[in-house]
């Protein structure tokens, strides 16, 4: 009772008394997740023949403790479906899938794994899942949106970094210190981006990868700057510590041992970090840069002359027609010299600039048909020649230290303006108990000793917020379904042995996230089928916590509309580079642009191959994402996103049938199928079905689609009108309509 009424009293004290001490736990070593993981012993099972690996005994264990069986071995087709859109985000291709259902070896499951984790598109499925947490995006947020034209060269470090299994301990310096690791003397005539010096200093924009405000007279730099250290602080929480520090930024946590001053501590490892653009280029490059800049500028400097002289008179006479309806303190303000009005003058002259200015709408309406046409074609050319506009030379968009000293100030509530306690860097105590503040005169603990003891073998946190977060996106649940979030209000792990045995399973081989894919997916566990076929588990289990059965799940956004590029064949399978923009939808460009003249702000990439991309080289705008992306639940990329949602809503089957990028890659889908397949309607549905569905059509499914191709055949000639020629045809397009139904099939958004 005590305490309950010394509570409020210490919160209007504020930090500096609240926050003095940790909180201490009523246990030395702290509830579960600030223990350190111990590997455990694996446990003895009913069936011992249904273990592949260590992992099926503990989930065998858990169901055996539960009464119940796990459900039988997948189908091969299903198996090759899921393994393949699991590691590499794509489907199988009907050579893999004809190699794997001919190979009775026992080990072809085990070589199409090898094979998957081999490829390059490995690292461009798993980037994703870690761009989601890092809240990656090309632009800043908030209402400016600007651009990060270096931004996506982390993307491609990130690819790069799983594809090549980098050590998880060095993937995690490397993005919290890179800049550190690389020293001042290596950032100075650094050659090129492939250079190790260069990937380390790629590596720390992780730092500034969550939307900031853009620096502008009306906002205060100090608020800006503490914004920054903010997003960087919670970053390092959400991504590496699987926690919500972010509530100690205003008051002590309410549910876990985490003070207030812990969070100051944890922040003023970032307090001398700048943002920094770092060259990465050479005297040579930067010399063809400059030289195709002015080429172009040469090039587009009579055009915008020529719209200018097509514009002048009308804007002279729309500005002298507003400035003559003008009230007469403001005609007169604007008539006096600038450097002799009066302060009052000044704002008035200003207001009045402001009136008389003339939109780009209303000189666009008051032109004449033909010079209207004609400024139109001249600022197509313009946009066309800035699109090919060179690419700039390379940037690190990364950090750099300032030269400060590194130290926080505790704010009371969260204020700027309430500065408290002075504190030095630190560690969350409740992890490290045992620590000790560096003695007087000693150099403070910098970025580079926060990945040290992040990184440390005996971390409580870090191995198990990874693994979970590879056992989530391989199963549809973590161990621990608050991936961000293993303190007292985050969901208890199902499995907490198994947890501890991956953790210790990690850091013991190397910190290889490729040795913990293999093992997951070669598990009986991932092998089992999704159907619900098991009434005591369904009463027993209904949500599958124990995974008696393997859960089904939809595709994400991307991997939807990568899927769908794929089948139809369209899809550009390169890897890396700049970001790439594809068409926006007419009612897009209307609603995000209205504001000013539509043509030229989404600059579109002129390489129509560059379209059908994976959607991970996509430019990532924070306040716009395309619809197909969007309605299918992609992250908005302002705050960590753990788990992707999964809604279902009416605007989901309204894009699939009638959006755009499906219509034309149903059309690319029936144009590939009667490539290949030849004139036989019943050769073209089989060929269909396994392309979308990696099986051949049952017979009941392969009469249907033959009776409908008959049907809208004859539906769409009829509507013909008399002489009318299509060039695509009746058959071809009543084709194209069954493949847009085959990729709205449940069957092929989902994954068994």
């Amino acid at each position: 009772m005590r305490r309950r009424l010394l509570l409020p009293l210490l919160l209007l004290l504020g930090p500096s008394l609240l926050s003095a001490e940790p909180i201490a736990p009523t246990d030395k070593a702290g509830p579960w997740a600030f223990r350190k993981p111990v590997r455990p012993d694996a446990p003895r099972v009913s069936d011992p023949h249904w273990v592949k690996n260590p992992i099926d005994a503990f989930v065998l264990a858990r169901l055996d403790k539960a009464g119940l069986k796990p459900s039988a071995p997948a189908g091969r087709v299903a198996l090759l479906r899921r393994v393949t859109y699991d590691l590499t985000g794509l489907p199988p291709t009907l050579q893999e899938l004809d190699d794997f259902l001919t190979d009775d070896q026992p080990d072809a499951y085990a070589r199409v794994v090898d094979r998957l984790l081999a490829s390059p598109h490995f690292g461009e499925r798993w980037a994703q899942h870690w761009l989601d947490v890092v809240r990656y995006a090309e632009t800043n947020g908030y209402e400016s949106d600007g651009e990060r034209p270096y931004a996506w060269r982390y993307r491609d470090y990130v690819v790069k970094a799983f594809n090549d299994d980098k050590p998880y301990d060095c993937f995690l310096t490397e993005q919290l210190a890179g800049d550190l690791l690389a020293g001042e003397a290596a950032r100075k005539g650094v050659a090129g981006a492939d250079r190790p010096e260069a990937t380390e200093l790629i590596a720390a924009g992780f730092n500034r990868c969550g939307p900031v405000h853009e620096t502008s007279g009306n906002v205060d730099a100090a608020m800006l700057r503490q914004e920054l250290l903010t997003e960087m602080t919670n970053g390092v929480g959400a991504a590496f510590l699987g926690l919500t520090v972010g509530c100690c930024r205003c008051h002590d946590h309410k549910f876990d041992p985490l003070p207030q001053t812990d969070y100051y501590r944890l922040q003023a490892f970032f307090s001398a970090a700048q943002p920094k653009e770092i060259d990465l280029s050479t005297a040579a490059e930067r010399a063809e840069y400059d030289r195709r800049q002015h080429e172009m500028e040469a090039k587009i400097a009579p055009l915008k002359k020529q719209v200018e002289d097509i514009e002048a008179p009308v804007r002279g006479r729309l500005s002298a027609a507003k400035k003559s309806k003008l009230e007469t303190p403001y005609r007169d303000a604007l008539a006096s010299e600038a450097d002799k009005r009066t302060p009052e003058q000044k704002k008035l002259a200003e207001q009045a600039g402001v009136l008389v200015k003339v939109a780009w709408d209303e000189i666009v309406d008051a032109l004449p048909t033909a010079e209207r046409a004609r400024r139109a074609a001249l600022r197509e050319q313009i946009h066309a020649l800035e699109a090919q506009r060179p690419a700039p030379p390379a940037q690190a968009w990364t950090l750099a230290e300032n030269g400060s000293p590194l130290f926080s100030h505790v704010l009371k509530r969260g204020s700027l303006n309430q500065k408290g306690a002075r504190v030095a860097p630190g560690f969350p105590r409740i992890l490290d108990p045992d620590a000790k503040n560096p003695p007087d005169g000693a150099p403070a603990l910098n970025r580079l000793d926060l990945a040290r003891w992040l990184t440390r073998p005996d971390h409580p946190l870090t191995a198990r917020v990874i693994v979970n977060r590879l056992w989530q996106y391989h199963f549809g649940r973590g161990l621990v379904a608050t991936p961000d979030d293993f303190g007292a209000h985050g969901e208890a792990p199902t499995h907490p042995e198994l947890l501890d045995w991956l953790a210790v399973e990690l850091v013991e081989h190397g910190w290889s996230l490729k040795h913990l894919h293999r093992l997951m997916v070669m598990s009986g566990a991932y092998q089992q089928d999704s159907a619900a076929k098991d009434a005591a588990g369904k009463r027993i289990d209904p949500d599958n916590h124990l995974l008696w059965r393997m859960n089904r799940r939809r595709l994400d956004a991307d991997g939807l509309r990568d899927g769908v590029l794929a089948v139809a064949g369209t899809l550009n399978p390169a890897v890396g580079g700049p970001m790439v923009r594809t068409p926006l939808e007419p009612e897009v460009y209307d609603l995000i642009f209205s504001e000013g003249e539509p043509d030229g702000l989404w600059p579109v990439t002129p390489d129509v191959r560059q379209h059908a991309r994976r959607s991970l080289y996509l430019f990532t705008k924070r306040n716009l994402r395309l619809p197909l992306l969007e309605v299918f639940d992609q992250p908005d990329t302002l705050s960590p996103c753990p788990v992707r949602a999964v809604s279902t809503f009416a605007p989901q089957a309204l894009v699939l049938l009638n959006g755009p990028f499906l219509q034309a890659q149903s059309k690319a889908f029936a144009a590939r199928v009667l490539h290949e397949a030849g004139v036989d309607d019943a050769a073209r549905v089989d060929r269909a079905y396994r392309l979308a569905l990696c099986r051949p059509p049952r017979e009941s499914e392969r009469r249907a689609a033959l009776d409908f191709l008959a049907g809208q055949t004859e539906l769409l000639r009829a509507r013909q009108p008399v002489g009318a020629t299509d060039p695509v045809g009746p058959a071809a397009a009543a084709f194209a309509d069954f493949c847009l139904a085959m990729l709205n099939r449940n069957e092929f958004v989902y994954v068994p």
